[in-house]
């Protein structure tokens, strides 16, 4: 019981690795009730209740039993980017944990701006049309749908590509040389980890809050921007030679990201462009 004899909100994160991770430790922080489901419950932070399960087994899942908590977040991660990895976490392991859960107030589901297959440079917002031709997106999508199907009060947080501490694809790459070539010119997205937390913590607790909340968001920070202008920046700060030796970006489609409705949530972005966010990961990098 809290100092007021009122029983501490309850927050359950599905998933909970390193951006779950970091939302739990603030609302721990705080004096909330918080478990967090992973495989292995040894890595989550203290003061988080661990339930550990392996989401790619239904037996697994199973032996959960009912789950319930005042707000539950999902952040899942697919074990490998295969069709099957995909399918297996975000259709059948979110539909198995939504069939052994008790209604909360509001459930939040971390998805991704993958579930749009614009390419030409467009914006894109929470309105557009979401027809992805990648199993990823595809599967992203499915457990979107399974989301809203549950029919209880629900946010959906589409996060463009999250970097951060410790992800350090992109500067290999840079100083491989195995830069985008210079054409076709490709618009990426992204978002730091760490406004990953504070944007999922802001929506909880405007929820807990009782303010009102769109069933949707799109994750992405102010400079939608070229993967060339990135990478040769990039070059720059690791004071290495701009080598576009790599292949062009197949991932994703070209596309950029408009997140009006996360700034008019009153959240402000800790790096609104990748300028901002990717000193910290180089200083990380020269450090190895």
């Amino acid at each position: 019981m809290t100092e007021q004899g009122k029983a501490p909100t309850r927050l359950l994160i599905i998933g909970c690795g390193d951006i779950g991770g970091g939302v739990a430790e603030h609302f721990v922080q705080r004096g909330w009730q918080v478990q967090g489901l992973r495989r292995n419950t040894a890595l989550l932070p203290f003061g988080v209740a661990g339930l550990s399960a392996d989401l790619s087994k239904r037996e697994s899942v199973g032996k959960l039993g009912k789950l319930g908590a005042d707000y539950v977040l999902f952040t899942l991660t697919p074990a490998a980017y295969t069709a099957e990895g995909y399918r297996v976490i975000f259709e059948e392991a979110v539909a198995q944990i939504l069939a052994q859960l008790e209604r909360p107030a509001r459930l939040f589901f971390v998805s991704s701006s993958g579930v749009y297959d614009q390419s030409g440079h467009e914006w894109v917002d929470e309105d557009s049309a979401t027809t992805p031709s990648r199993f990823s997106g595809q599967s992203l999508l499915a457990g979107e749908q399974r989301v809203k199907a549950f029919g209880c009060p629900h946010s959906i947080v589409r996060f463009t590509g999250i970097y951060g501490p410790g992800r350090v694809q992109m500067l290999s790459k840079v100083v491989a040389g195995e830069c985008a070539p210079e054409h076709p010119v490709h618009y990426t997205n992204r978002i730091h980890r760490d406004d990953c937390v504070g944007f999922l913590c802001h929506l909880i607790d405007k929820a807990d809050r009782g303010e009102p909340l769109h069933d949707c968001y799109l994750g992405s920070d102010d400079t939608p921007s070229s993967i060339q202008e990135v990478q040769h920046w990039l070059a720059e700060q690791l004071g290495v030679a701009y080598r576009q030796e790599g292949a062009p970006v197949a991932r994703t489609g070209s596309k950029r990201c408009d997140n009006r409705r996360l700034r008019e949530s009153g959240y402000t972005l800790l790096h609104p462009d990748y300028r901002s966010g990717f000193r910290g990961v180089v200083e990380e990098f020269r450090g190895r």
